[in-house]
């Protein structure tokens, strides 16, 4: 089963702030959308929460480790293998989605990278970690400028 990471991040490798992607780009939550839609995601609860809501329409393994907790429209994973298991078990591509915690545990066992790069400086309490030495290859690279910020999608692999 194949294992992507999905993520856009910013020139300062920044991902996140306050729970919420500190930009509003269509384009890139089109793009997510759309390379996603036919497998499971998997995704923290903080990510869960900002999107969850948005993603009825697929399979979705939330994570957390408090028992309490419980996700309307995900199934519930304690850790990330519970949660790569359980996704096996359904068939269909993996779709890491984040946060950080997810990306750096889950990046040694990834196949493909799909990395956004949004080439502005953001604000934010969350990064992506380092990624340059695990995907050296780039198997595609689309550029666009939307208001007058480059984005480029890469799609990479080990």
């Amino acid at each position: 089963t194949m294992i992507n990471l999905i993520v856009a991040c910013s020139r300062n490798r920044v991902i996140g702030k306050d729970g919420r992607l500190p930009w509003k780009i269509r384009e890139d939550w089109e793009y997510f959308l759309e390379k996603t839609k036919q497998g499971i995601l998997v995704m923290g609860r903080r990510c869960y929460d900002e999107m969850g809501k948005h993603l009825l329409d697929r399979e979705v393994i939330a994570l957390s480790r408090d028992p309490n907790t419980t996700f309307e429209h995900a199934r519930k994973a304690g850790s990330l293998p519970e949660a790569l298991e359980l996704a096996r078990a359904n068939g269909g591509e993996i779709w890491i989605c984040g946060g950080q915690g997810i990306y750096e545990e889950a990046m040694p066992l990834a196949d493909r990278l799909y990395l956004t790069l949004i080439d502005a400086e953001y604000e934010g309490d969350v990064s992506f970690p380092a990624w340059e030495d695990q995907f050296p290859n780039e198997l595609s690279r689309r550029e666009i400028t939307i208001d007058g910020v480059s984005l480029v999608f890469l799609v990479l692999e080990r």
